[in-house]
């Protein structure tokens, strides 16, 4: 979506501003003085060409492995121009959204460094959904009052362009800042799974590090004898809210080019797309060697990978025990107190009569639904399930799903947003939907119910007696150690 009308507008500290004529484009982009005059046939070059072919075929590739299934993860290179400077040359993009192994050129959006769309791809016939302004009401309420003095001609151009923007802004916001700390090349995003998995086997390191790894070599600046350190972010909500912790885990780790998010994947990054690809191949390799060694009960992040030893009553990687919590990337020293060890099972059919689940704890949540979003309507947890669930209607008025009720603006006060709330839950769990939005919002009113002992869990008979052969299992197999057994806990 371009404007079709001459405009300007100020995006990133930068004047743009475009300009329409009967037979010819142009796009200048003015920046501390220095005027660069790009052509529509400049985004249409050879170079732009290569660049748009060479993320389908990455994306394609990269779709094989795992690390960008279900839509998730993405692919930005720099369009090489030798007469261009690093920094100044143009981003090619994959979309968010899209099924990556089926992704070509045309797919792509060209962007200028500061992050004006400058090309964007066309949309596409059903069953793929049309591009749409998620977000863009919220957004126009917010600039509305910082545009009107502008004039009319501004606010439409802006509001357009955040309205384009907002469709891909997810991994460019992240791309971007890479690309300005870093003078990188290519940025590779990956959802794969070891990238995922690494990050969780201790959830209070803020980093991961391996060393005496052959595929060390293959990271930038290290070699086989370095330790690797790869720092860790939290998770956020929305993507976009990444952008301040990656910054300042890039300053923080100078050497490092990837940073991990949590229960997420990576971020990777090189000079150009061979070394940002060479990278991600090393980079997932020792993320699954550190796993695989965590089951083996060795220590990555020792020169030897020996056996995780227990220091001072607490399981670690040898040395002191602030220094092992500190540096060894898996060790189990995470587990503070024997208490946190457990057995995870399936409750319905397995730990617990179905009868239970029908008979107790749907209706339990079904007559408490109104109470207990009226009683946690401000904690953020609720708020959660409350957008979770709007989206979740959203779609299926999209889909023609009978039984969805509107939901009202907040400002209509909260009463109205529960009623509705309530009756959408009601038609969900009549037609026994099996989405995410309903299963958390259940999941937190059942939780309710047995914090206040309102609901007794029921268990088989033979349940206790397997759980303590399963946790005599556990220990033999794992910690060769039973002095935690009798704290050992069953997560259903």
């Amino acid at each position: 979506m371009e404007p079709s009308s001459s405009s300007s507008g100020s995006v990133n500290g930068s004047s743009l501003m475009v300009m329409t004529e009967s037979h010819s484009q142009s796009i200048v982009v003015q920046k501390d003085k220095a005027v660069t005059s790009m052509s529509r046939a400049y985004l249409e070059n050879k170079a732009v060409s290569d660049a748009k072919s060479l993320i389908a075929e990455l994306c394609r590739q990269f779709y094989a492995m795992g690390w960008v299934s279900g839509t998730g993860g993405s692919v930005t290179v720099k369009v090489h121009d030798d007469s261009v400077p690093r920094l100044d040359q143009l981003i090619v993009m994959s979309p968010s959204g899209f099924q990556k192994e089926r992704m070509v050129p045309e797919d792509m959006y060209v962007l200028s460094p500061d992050g004006f769309i400058l090309s964007s791809p066309a949309s596409k016939p059903y069953p793929y959904k049309p591009p749409k302004c998620t977000d863009c009401a919220l957004l126009f309420m917010k600039v509305l009052l910082q545009l009107v003095i502008f004039g009319f001609s501004i606010f439409l151009a802006f509001t357009l362009y955040l309205c384009v923007f907002l469709q891909q802004f997810l991994f460019f916001f992240v791309g971007v800042q890479v690309y300005g700390m870093c003078n990188a090349g290519a940025v590779i995003h990956s959802h794969g799974m070891e990238s995922c998995l690494v990050t969780m086997i201790n959830p209070f390191l803020k980093e991961f590090r391996i060393t005496h790894m052959e595929m060390i070599k293959g990271i930038q600046g290290h070699s086989y004898s370095d330790e690797l350190v790869v720092p860790i972010i939290e998770n956020t909500s929305h993507e976009g809210e990444l952008t301040e912790p990656i910054a300042e885990a890039i300053r923080a780790y100078p050497k490092a080019t990837a940073v991990l998010v949590r229960n997420h994947g990576v971020y990777i990054w090189g000079d150009s797309w061979i070394s940002a690809k060479t990278q991600a191949e090393c980079y997932h390799y020792l993320f699954d060697a550190a796993i695989k060694l965590h089951q083996l009960g060795l220590d990555c992040s020792a020169p030897c990978h020996g056996p995780i030893g227990k220091v001072n009553g607490f399981w670690g990687s040898g040395g002191n025990f602030s220094r092992s919590f500190r540096t060894a990337a898996f060790g189990l020293d995470y587990m503070m107190e024997p208490s946190q060890h457990c057995i995870l099972l399936d409750n319905e059919g397995t730990a617990t009569p179905t009868s239970f689940i029908t008979d107790v704890l749907f209706p339990y949540a079904l007559d408490n639904v109104g109470k207990h979003l009226a009683a946690t309507y401000g904690s953020k947890e609720t708020q959660e399930d409350i957008n979770l669930l709007r989206s979740q209607i959203q779609d299926d008025f999209e889909q023609g799903v009978s039984g969805a009720v509107p939901i009202p603006p907040d400002y209509v006060g909260k009463e109205l947003v529960i009623a509705s709330l309530v009756a959408n839950v009601e038609s969900m769990m009549r037609s026994d939907r099996k989405v995410i939005a309903l299963k958390q919002l259940q999941g937190h009113i059942w939780r309710t119910g047995f914090q206040s002992n309102e609901l007794v869990g029921v268990v088989f008979d033979d349940v206790p007696e397997a759980l303590e052969r399963c946790m005599y299992i556990l220990v033999a197999a794992g910690n060769h150690n039973n002095s935690f057994l009798p704290n050992l806990t069953m997560v259903t």
